[in-house]
């Protein structure tokens, strides 16, 4: 069997911010090579470990991990709606033999996701149906965390697993989020979000107060809001949220050979030295765990760009076996 592995940035700012400005054209060209490495590669069946922004996982009943049988993606801030091409039989196959390993994910038939699965989808993969997906959500948006050692483990079953894929010759595994940034005005801790919000980050579509189209709303209202103060050069990075200082770190960490050194990162110190962003990287961790689980390939960094225009440390790795 073959293998690739590709993490990649996201951000809903890519489609709002200027696209003439130098760095902004950087992310765009990246993602375009990359898109191109994966369409050479061909995947057979796609793993995406992905986050979600309460489009579809709300905090009534917070999943540490959660597997896809079928998924939606929604018309959010950054997203691009439309089914996944989620194959049915290897996403059920997947939980049972993910949980046979010892982790505990859930499952879910009828799961929502938002552009924290579905942009990188759109700009690495071209869309969301060309290739099989098996969607896996990993969460990261409030604590508690789901520890890093735990987003190794998700990913080395999940690897195990895809190895048995005799129809499935060639796989990617694909990880959505990070590095630094931080939303926080948009997800703050659940003890103090405000009554008008919390409703539906409690109970989703389950409650009738707030529409799930009200808080998409929102979203996409509080990015345009926040547009012109990215490319106010008067505010520093720093101030944004975005520090260039962890993503390297990370990003070093990440292509070195011992996935474990992530065992003992602790992601409440990460979103306070990074931003609740940067605790997206579970979802790296899972990935290139995954691809750890089949192949001794190292992973190497493809692109790093500290991005105020996106409002994030875009960052890119790819490995192959």
């Amino acid at each position: 069997m073959q293998y690739m592995m590709v993490s990649a940035s996201h951000s809903p700012m890519l489609d709002m911010t200027p696209a003439d400005r130098e760095r902004t054209k950087n992310v765009k060209l990246a993602l375009e090579s990359t898109r191109k490495r994966i369409e050479d590669f061909d995947p057979q069946l796609v793993v995406l470990f992905g986050v979600d922004h309460y489009g579809g996982h709300q905090m009534a009943c917070m999943p540490s991990f959660t597997i896809g049988v079928e998924a939606t993606s929604l018309a959010d801030v950054g997203g691009t709606p439309g089914p996944l091409n989620v194959p049915r039989d290897v996403a059920v196959s997947a939980v049972e033999a993910v949980r046979d390993s010892g982790v505990d994910v859930a499952v879910s038939y009828a799961m929502e996701v938002d552009h924290g699965f579905s942009q990188v989808a759109m700009t690495t993969l071209g869309s969301l149906t060309r290739y099989p997906i098996l969607p896996v959500f990993v969460s990261c948006i409030q604590p508690p965390f789901v520890p890093y050692k735990r987003a190794r483990a998700l990913g080395e079953a999940i690897g195990k697993f895809t190895s048995d894929l005799d129809a499935y010759q060639r796989v990617l595994f694909l990880g959505s989020g990070g590095l630094t940034h931080d939303p926080a005005y948009l997800y703050p801790p659940i003890d103090v979000v405000s009554d008008e919000w919390k409703p539906y980050i409690l109970h989703g579509k389950s409650q009738s107060e707030v529409p799930q189209q009200k808080w998409i709303d929102y979203e996409i209202e509080a990015h345009e809001h926040g547009l012109p103060m990215l490319l106010d050069e008067s505010i520093t990075e720093s101030d944004l949220g975005l520090v260039d200082h962890w993503d390297k770190k990370f990003l070093e960490t990440y292509c070195s050979g011992d996935m474990s050194a992530f065992d003992s990162w602790d992601p409440k110190e990460v979103m306070a030295e990074a931003g609740i962003g940067a605790v997206e990287t579970l979802s790296w961790v899972a990935a290139r765990s995954a691809i750890c689980s089949v192949s001794d390939c190292v992973p190497r960094e493809s692109f790093y760009q500290l991005t105020r225009e996106v409002g994030v440390g875009f960052g890119i790795v790819e490995a192959r076996s």
